[in-house]
């Protein structure tokens, strides 16, 4: 399948996104890997409990970024921005993931190393092997990064 969007288009709609995610203070971003290689289905299931899991531990929702991705190999892992998450600790949901999963990877989120940049190929993706996206919860952030009087 062909992709129609042209380069300029696909430039312009990934500017836009990173310009909706940068509106929003993420707390981490994460990366989530197998242990074993599941099929896309299985490993999309796999970080949507993941995150149900965060939820119930913090007891409440949270918002997220998520992509996933494909190693040359075709091993699927995610990496993902989560917000709402301020006076967290990760450790208790790094560790399930480990016994579940795989390895889970958490950096406290610097907007300054281009993080939804990254992220943001999935959306001008054309084709569905090539990686997933998904985003939730956004009403549950600060709001305050829409304050636009002390930019």
């Amino acid at each position: 399948m062909k992709c129609i969007l042209k380069s300029t288009n696909v430039n312009f709609l990934r500017q836009e996104w990173c310009r909706l995610l940068d509106r929003y203070k993420w707390t981490y971003f994460v990366t989530l890997t197998f242990k074993d290689i599941p099929q896309t289905f299985t490993a999309q299931n796999r970080a949507k409990r993941f995150l149900t899991y965060v939820e119930e531990t913090v007891k409440r929702k949270i918002a997220y970024y998520i992509c996933m991705e494909f190693s040359r190999a075709g091993t699927p892992h995610f990496h993902a921005l989560l917000g709402s998450l301020e006076w967290t600790r990760y450790s208790e949901w790094s560790k399930w993931w480990f016994t579940n999963y795989g390895y889970a990877r958490f950096k406290v989120y610097d907007p300054k190393k281009g993080a939804t940049h990254y992220l943001t190929k999935y959306v001008v993706k054309c084709n569905y092997q090539s990686g997933w996206y998904d985003i939730q919860g956004l009403q549950y952030m600060d709001q305050s990064a829409f304050d636009t009087k002390n930019k």
